[in-house]
């Protein structure tokens, strides 16, 4: 009996012991992180405790300058440069240890009609909001796998069911919906979960820099419930779906869109 709970002792967690495990402080990674959504999930894992590696545009980071918090380490990075998924790695094992959590956040948009778009534009969008999520998540699946509770959320859009004048932007969005439910399924036997948030219309810049916001007021104004969304609203819900409350939750994509969309 002795010798059968040193063994039990000295077992490596299965894949459901470590979804459900409590980690002590989560270590997560947070692109697009010091803008809009990413900057309120950004201070909503850090007033939950976690270390967070804060990945944004190198002029971005540059403008915000080092943190004084020492739970969170800003790094420049171009998400479409070939050695940017490798060097966040680095960064990760370097000054976290390890990781227990990825944001895939970043992503732009580019406002033209299916005969208007060029290749360039439609190129530019995927390689942001599609390429570099897949790429990102390929290089840290390991260390993610060696991590406690791991789990992967991927920021989309209610762009996913489709809206005129935006098509590269809806199909990057779309692909990325998809690409969570296959990593459910690839990553779910490793211990990983990979979920979505769909925000609706946000209450940040890129409303304004997309030209949406007039827009987005007047569907917010008969929406159940009538007002834009905040950036915190989107935060309290990948907080959520990053911890263990939500540990046999994966593959799945959650509305944050005051219930404009209604399945």
């Amino acid at each position: 009996m002795a010798a059968r709970q040193r063994r039990a002792a000295g077992r490596a967690p299965a894949a459901g012991d470590r979804m459900n495990a409590r980690p002590t402080r989560r270590r997560v990674v947070v692109t697009g992180a010091l803008g809009g959504i990413g900057a309120a999930v950004t201070a909503r894992l850090l007033a939950d405790g976690a270390h967070v590696v804060a990945v944004d545009r190198p002029d971005v980071v540059r403008r915000h300058g080092a943190s004084t918090d020492a739970a969170v380490h800003h790094l420049g990075v171009d998400l479409r440069d070939a050695d940017a998924p490798a060097e966040i790695a680095r960064h990760c094992q370097h000054v976290l240890g390890g990781l227990d959590g990825l944001v895939n956040n970043a992503g732009i948009e580019a406002r033209a009609t299916l005969a208007d778009h060029e290749d360039a534009r439609w190129d530019a969008v995927l390689d942001v909001n599609l390429r570099a999520p897949f790429r990102l998540t390929r290089e840290l699946a390991d260390l993610l796998s060696a991590g406690t509770a791991p789990a992967v959320v991927n920021v989309c859009s209610i762009a996913v069911t489709g809206f005129a004048g935006q098509i590269a932007y809806d199909a990057s969005k779309g692909g990325l919906q998809t690409l969570t439910r296959s990593l459910a399924v690839e990553l779910g036997p490793r211990g990983v979960r990979a979920n979505a948030v769909c925000p609706g219309f946000i209450d940040t810049p890129m409303l304004d820099e997309a030209g949406l916001r007039p827009v987005a007021e007047r569907v917010a104004r008969n929406l159940p419930l009538p007002r834009l969304g905040r950036p915190a609203d989107v935060a309290g819900a990948i907080s959520w779906l990053l911890g263990e409350d939500a540990g046999y939750v994966t593959g799945q994509s959650v509305f944050i869109d005051g219930g404009m969309n209604r399945p």
